[in-house]
């Protein structure tokens, strides 16, 4: 089930370049009702949105998602002046009803209403309303402005229930609700605003002063029967849901005898297993009915050799299961940010699905819908983070450990020679591994060196160069690492200044945050920072007679350490930066923001030596 998608809950990119500016669109009013009755949740929404500039215009375009079986009619929209004065209405026929397939989907039971209103003065309003019923939800409402920069003068959020269909909710930034009660009826109302801070670097998601509502059914029918009471009780609603779909057919059977034969240790059963997955299948989503949330069947996968998250995950389960080995449906917010989950509020706050396999005391996870990464590798937008694991009577929240400094470390080994023209050969060793790793890996399986060339560029080599060859090695498929072998030829690495030499270093990205007096929010960085350097210049017709002075910084941030030595006309340079994962609140950004100027003025201060 695809949530409901309206502008006012879309990620809108605005651009604000004071804050005393206007932004370039802001939703002015939000009116939402929702009323749940006969288990069925039927909302009227009407939403005011102002658009302040030409960057705004997309804004005026508007969307309405719904799934199939849901009842959506839009009522009236128009477009006014600052004075209330009509502009143009909505014609019927300017309202398109399409199928909302993305990319990486072959069916879909989505659907989307769309219409534009747009205007050539500005500031103009946006006015619109819909009324949208759905026969089956797990979901009654959710406003998450973490991390978006639309600006909401007043909301109004109503939801109205009765005694016998409960509903639970969390807020935050927000007041608590004013409930009513008439006869059998509740009501409950939220009102707020937003005014969206500027983006900064590594803003913490989790202590942000957004606006957050989330509101749920206690109990729920949606295929099976189910309840939102705890974790446990959502997660068992999930294991009925999917029950009895990890049937295989014959002719699967017998190839996964043939894959194992002789293979005794369960791990390598379930290695063989991953790879057979990853070479005979592909990604692509397929939802259907309440495909959202249920998976299709094994059997669909072994037929079709295609699947979502959900169906080639089950059927990796399954294809376990028949060689004796139990592994457990997990479900997991995928993102490139850590969201905390709430451990007392249940809510479908996921959006993938991965396979937990135990093995003794360890587990090993996962990622079933790509082809390309090693058996129980951790991806950087699966890590440190909890996931709920499935099972039939005892779900529960469980944790996915988090990348450490060694499973993210990059080296680089430089070797330089430099020529008279101040111009210099070198030969590079890459290493990658966390985050680098994936993207190098991804980008071996399409090499173009026009790619690799830009790649070089913007993650590997300051400065002006020319890229001669280069070549990918991996050792193994199951191998979480990957290297690039490099041949270039740097422009201009050094200047001779009588018996001085300045040379330009190989500076590593280090990130650029707000000065202390500019930053609002708590930093937030999921995931270490960790580089190793190993440099040796060759320095024709020299002999080195003085080094820089070695550096060590060591913080609770991170350290920086840079060592010098030299022998003959070779000098030799060791460098190792971390910057640590880790929550460091607005009290610290001092200290934090100090150790970060240094890695930063450290990485672009040249290397001055003497020779005789």
């Amino acid at each position: 089930m695809r949530l409901i998608l309206t502008l006012f809950c879309l990620i809108l990119l605005i651009n604000i370049a004071k804050s005393d500016e206007l932004p370039s669109s802001e939703i002015v009013s939000l009116i939402s009702h929702r009323q749940i009755k006969d288990n069925k949740l039927t909302i009227n929404d009407t939403i005011i949105i102002q658009i302040n500039n030409r960057d705004g215009d997309n804004d005026a375009a508007i969307q309405i998602a719904y799934s199939k079986g849901d009842k959506l009619s839009v009522g009236d929209a128009w477009i006014e002046d600052m004075s209330g004065n009509i502009i143009r209405k909505l014609k019927s026929k300017e309202i398109l009803d399409r199928s909302s397939i993305s990319d990486i989907s072959l069916y879909e039971d989505d659907f989307v209403k769309e219409f534009e209103l747009k205007h050539n003065q500005y500031p103009y309003r946006v006015i619109y309303s819909y009324k949208l019923t759905l026969n089956k939800f797990v979901q009654i409402a959710s406003y998450d402005y973490r991390n978006k920069r639309l600006k909401i003068k007043n909301a109004k959020i109503t939801v109205e229930t009765t005694e016998d269909q409960p509903i639970k909710y969390k807020q935050k930034n927000i007041d608590a609700p004013q409930k009513e009660t008439s006869l059998q009826t509740i009501r409950y109302t939220w009102q707020f605003g937003y005014e969206p801070l500027l983006r900064e670097m590594n803003a913490s998601v989790n202590n942000s002063n957004a606006p957050l509502l989330e509101i749920v059914p206690l109990n729920f029918i949606y295929g099976v029967s189910g309840s939102f009471e705890n974790w446990q009780t959502f997660g068992n609603w999930i294991y009925r849901l999917n029950a009895n779909r990890d049937q295989l057919p014959e002719s699967e059977t017998k190839k996964i005898d043939g894959l194992i034969e002789g293979v005794t240790n369960d791990r390598d059963k379930a290695t063989i297993l991953y790879h057979y997955l990853q070479d005979y299948n592909r990604y692509i989503n397929v939802t259907l009915n309440v495909g959202g949330l249920q998976t299709h069947p094994a059997e669909y996968v072994a037929t079709n050799r295609y699947g979502d998250c959900k169906a080639l995950t089950n059927y990796m389960k399954a294809i376990l299961k028949y060689a004796g080995i139990p592994s457990y449906y997990t479900l997991i917010n995928m993102s490139d940010e850590v969201e905390e989950i709430d451990p007392v509020f249940a809510s479908q706050d996921f959006n993938h699905v991965i396979l937990s396999i135990p093995f003794g005391k360890d587990t090993t996870f996962l990622e079933c819908t790509t082809n390309n990464l090693p058996f129980g590798y951790i991806h950087s937008s699966i890590q440190n983070r909890k996931a709920l694991l499935i099972t039939e009577n005892n779900s529960k929240l469980i944790s996915v450990p988090a990348q450490k400094p060694v499973d993210v470390l990059c080296n680089r080994s430089i070797k330089t020679t430099l020529n008279n023209d101040n111009s210099a050969n070198i030969a590079m060793l890459i290493t990658r591994r966390g985050e680098e790793y994936e993207s190098s890996n991804y980008l071996s399986k399409n090499i173009n060196k026009n790619v690799v060339d830009k790649y070089m560029r913007n993650n590997i080599l300051t400065g002006s160069f020319d890229l001669i060859n280069f070549d990918f090695i991996k050792t193994s498929r199951d191998s979480a690492q990957i290297q690039l072998d490099v041949q270039c030829r740097m422009h201009s690495v050094s200047k001779k200044f009588g018996n001085n030499i300045s040379i330009t270093p190989y500076s590593l990205k280090v990130p650029f945050y707000e000065i202390p007096d500019k930053r609002k929010q708590d930093v937030q960085i999921d995931y270490p920072q960790y580089y190793e350097d190993s440099l040796v210049y060759d320095i024709p017709n020299t002999t080195i007679s003085k080094v820089p002075s070695n550096v060590q910084i060591i913080t609770p941030y991170g350290h920086y350490i840079l060592q010098f030595k030299a022998k003959d006309n070779q000098l030799t340079v060791y460098k190792s930066m971390l910057i640590k994962a880790g929550n460091y609140p607005l009290a610290e950004y001092g200290k934090f923001y100090e150790f970060i100027q240094q890695l930063r003025n450290l990485e672009i201060k040249n290397y001055y030596i003497e020779v005789l």
